[in-house]
């Protein structure tokens, strides 16, 4: 009989250890992410312009990344707002910033959004930026300095080319 405490005991450790690891999908008030992608949803279907229409796709981009679980839906919704405005570095910036924890998925956005368009002297500006973003992945939480430095190397040329 004495064995059943301590196996209780740990099973309540790892329903609390549980609860505390899944706090942040339990917030459904009117702060939760819940609520943000709707309404970003809603103002996704009454944009009448492409500027509109990319701002409302990052802020339900940004809904999906405060989520758990869903940054496969904040990678889709920053990729249909980067080609809604595929010029604006400060979108490659705020889904850096939104999805800083999730490296892989980050990386995965920034290498489709620079292989989808070529590099024109207008969009110039979010390549960089998405650039400059991978370099400090492969630098930084993804750990890979071969592919930091080549990356580094083409943002050199890039700027002495300009």
């Amino acid at each position: 009989m004495d064995w059943h405490i301590p196996l209780v005991a740990m099973a309540g450790i790892f329903i609390l250890f549980l609860l505390w690891r899944m706090r942040p999908a339990f917030g459904h008030g009117k702060d939760g992410a819940a609520a943000l992608l709707r309404e970003a949803k809603k103002r996704l279907d009454e944009a009448k312009s492409d500027e509109e229409r990319a701002l409302a796709l990052a802020d339900a981009g940004d809904a999906c990344a405060r989520s758990v679980g869903r940054a496969n839906g904040a990678v889709g919704y920053y990729l249909r707002a980067m080609r809604a405005s595929p010029a604006s570095a400060d979108l490659v910036m705020r889904a850096a910033n939104a999805l800083a924890r999730r490296p892989h998925a980050l990386e995965s956005l920034l290498w489709r959004r620079l292989g989808a368009e070529p590099w024109s002297a207008e969009r110039t500006a979010a390549a960089r930026a998405a650039l400059r973003e991978l370099a400090r992945l492969y630098a930084g939480p993804l750990r890979n300095r071969v592919r930091a430095r080549a990356l580094e190397h083409t943002l050199a040329a890039l700027e002495a080319r300009s």
